[in-house]
């Protein structure tokens, strides 16, 4: 299904904080620490479990857009794009597995019961792509809403994986409009693809929508 259609059917249609894995507002690269292939559901059934327990779980093949949230989830559309970029800012990077998770539209990442492993703390609002051959990637999913302490801005976690490399968290997708994202917000969170500061407006199909590239320093 194409962007616009995607966006079409929306229009007709209809982040509790937690620690671990990405889901702390802030996350410092990190390397592996086993594959994927060697944890478990039980060993990733931990708000601290390794980074590679957010890939376990990943449906095969993937393509470059991750559809998070189902058209009958409550809550306004959203779509974000953008670019992966090798080291150097220029060069597209194919092939990053991207893993991205966040809150509902209440503020609580909410569970089916079928999750396992890490995402029984994510929650179901989760998802995998990867980049193609151009580095472009696309996240369909809600606007999420920030937790109901309302300390800290709405976003989305994500963490990246480029092929034969290790995984590291990315600084959280937020939004330019969200009164939370102050410059004392922006002081505490490391630079890693950037500042993760997404301007998103509202298209003619009332779907906000988004553009983040994010350049891979390492």
């Amino acid at each position: 299904m194409t962007t616009q259609a995607y966006i079409a059917m929306a229009s007709l249609g209809l982040f509790t904080l937690l620690r671990g894995c990405g889901s702390s507002p802030v996350q410092a690269p990190t390397h592996q620490l086993q594959t994927s292939t060697q944890l478990t559901d039980q060993a990733c059934d931990d708000p601290d479990a390794p980074i590679d327990c957010c890939f376990r779980n990943m449906p095969q093949p993937l393509t470059s857009t991750m559809t998070m949230a189902e058209l009958q989830e409550p809550g306004e559309r959203l779509v974000l794009s953008g670019t992966v970029y090798q080291p150097d800012g220029k060069t597209p990077y194919q092939n990053v597995v991207m893993y991205a998770y966040q809150t509902d539209h209440t503020g609580h990442y909410t569970k089916k019961g079928t999750e396992t492993g890490v995402q029984k703390w994510h929650g179901h609002l989760h998802g995998w792509c990867k980049t193609d051959q151009n580095g472009r990637y696309e996240i369909r999913s809600i606007r999420p809403a920030p937790y109901p302490s309302n300390t800290m801005p709405a976003h989305i976690h994500a963490a990246l994986r480029p092929e034969g490399k290790p995984a590291v968290y990315i600084s959280d997708f937020v939004f330019k409009d969200d009164p939370l994202v102050t410059q004392q917000y922006l002081a505490t969170i490391p630079d890693v693809g950037g500042t993760g500061i997404v301007d998103i407006r509202k298209n003619k199909q009332n779907t906000w929508t988004g553009t983040r590239d994010i350049v891979l320093k390492k």
